[in-house]
């Protein structure tokens, strides 16, 4: 039973953490005037229809109901695996369920309110910065509590240290992304935003993969 549920919880880490991959890839793909720019454009640009223009960037997303779908579903899904991940009971496990949740909470948020210029005029763009942040500050903080042996995660030494490697240089990279924005008094971010978002939101999809595909001792 045990190994039934540790095999359902990895195929869904793996699965949580494809579903938002595989999303951007196409819709990213879809963008012809301008080309999408991994390094320069947001996340949230994919799941803006448009034509939009936010802190300078021009948005028209032909496909982004595909993005906004990997959104709310990766965080929904990656939730569905931590729930059923045989770990030992306890506080530190209702630690880990309730940063799964908020990750899930905030990919919803992201995917149902867009980041859009016209979002920023009415108000529903601060649902989804809070999303993204709930999700980028979570997810991070979530594979950085299933790295501690106390949580009875029954992976490696070497796995625990790769999760948390990878979770520490997601929360940098949120605390960067975050001194970036502010720091960009004219509205205008640096050319390599998109980069450093990816450094704070792509750390904690890999952990999920990673997990997901990692083997027991």
């Amino acid at each position: 039973m045990i190994k039934n549920k540790q095999l359902i919880a990895r195929i869904l880490l793996i699965l949580g953490g494809a579903i938002f991959f595989i999303a951007e890839f196409i819709t990213a793909a879809a963008w012809s005037h301008p080309a999408y720019s991994y390094t320069y454009n947001f996340i949230s640009d994919l799941g803006v229809r448009g034509p939009s223009t936010l802190f300078g960037q021009y948005m028209i997303s032909p496909l982004s109901w595909v993005m906004n779908t990997g959104f709310i579903v990766f965080g929904i899904v990656l939730f569905g695996g931590i729930l059923i991940l045989p770990l030992n009971s306890g506080y530190r496990r209702w630690i880990v369920i309730i940063l799964g949740l908020l990750l899930a909470i905030g990919g919803v948020l992201v995917g149902v309110f867009h980041g859009s210029g016209e979002a920023l005029v009415d108000g529903t763009g601060a649902y989804h910065s809070m999303g993204a942040f709930i999700a980028f500050i979570s997810g991070n903080v979530l594979f950085w509590v299933l790295s501690s042996k106390k949580v009875g995660l029954d992976i490696s030494d070497k796995s625990r240290s790769i999760l948390k490697y990878l979770s520490i240089t997601g929360l940098v990279c949120t605390v960067l992304y975050v001194t970036t924005l502010v720091l960009s008094t004219d509205a205008h971010p640096i050319i390599i935003i998109g980069l450093i978002e990816r450094g704070a939101v792509y750390p904690m999809l890999f952990n999920a993969i990673y997990l997901g595909m990692s083997q027991t001792k």
